[in-house]
């Protein structure tokens, strides 16, 4: 997995798109639960990040926990939820080693959290700890960015967004042999008379659908279907990500 990112990229994941987005997963997840008639109970999202998802999921009935590498996303994280009212419980936590102490009905991972797993064996210790993490029966509701994505966003593209907060610069690149994606992060923290820059890279895998239904499987985890999950559309065509939907043997 990659190492490094979503220090000081923390103060700024808010303001680049991530709470639309999380907000477009959150009702992704509700129309889920709603078809296989899972009601509110305990919950789990992986890679957390700042808190959006979980907090969200928090306000709708779920005992949610959010699991998060970072401990900067993580403090994040959990100021939202002070400031929201929610108590959801945020852990710091490599996703490859997943431990809880009760089993959750519904676990989710978002924002091509999955990508930044680079190796089988990664991917396969994730899934394993999910398997752990679910109650039998449980449903399993993540995404992946397609290829399509890493070619159009990740291909040698150089993207800048300035928000409220802060200005950041991606640099980008994809290896379509190695299924690598690199961007290359320069930021701009607003402070009250200066700005704060920093620098952090950021390191993503394509995941082709047949290896990620293979490592699920492995994992007792039996894929039900994957759909396209489009929270905006791509330029050049083609679908952004896969929702995939699996459940617990």
């Amino acid at each position: 997995m990659s190492s490094g990112p979503y220090r000081r990229l923390a103060e700024a994941y808010d303001w680049e798109g991530s709470l639309d987005f999380s907000r477009q997963a959150f009702r992704r997840v509700m129309a889920v639960c709603r078809e296989f008639g899972v009601r509110p109970a305990r919950s789990l999202d992986l890679g957390c990040g700042t808190g959006t998802l979980a907090i969200l999921m928090a306000e709708a009935g779920w005992k949610t926990i959010g699991l998060d590498l970072s401990e900067a996303m993580l403090a994040q994280a959990k100021q939202k939820a002070l400031d929201a009212g929610q108590a959801v419980e945020f852990v710091q936590q490599d996703m490859r080693d997943v431990r809880i102490e009760e089993p959750v009905a519904l676990v989710t991972s978002f924002y091509d959290t999955l990508n930044h797993l680079l190796f089988a064996e990664d991917l396969q210790s994730t899934f394993r700890g999910v398997a752990r993490a679910l109650l039998p029966g449980g449903l399993f509701v993540f995404d992946v960015n397609t290829e399509a994505t890493f070619r159009q966003l990740w291909g040698g593209a150089t993207h800048f967004i300035d928000a409220p907060r802060a200005s950041t610069v991606y640099r980008t690149s994809y290896d379509a042999e190695t299924r690598l994606a690199k961007g290359l992060v320069t930021g701009f923290l607003r402070r009250r008379d200066h700005y704060e820059r920093f620098e952090e890279e950021i390191i993503e895998r394509y995941w082709p659908p047949e290896e990620l239904a293979t490592h699920l499987a492995a994992a007792a985890l039996s894929p039900i279907r994957r759909e396209p999950f489009n929270p905006f559309p791509l330029a050049g065509g083609g679908d952004l990500k896969w929702l995939w939907i699996a459940k617990r043997d």
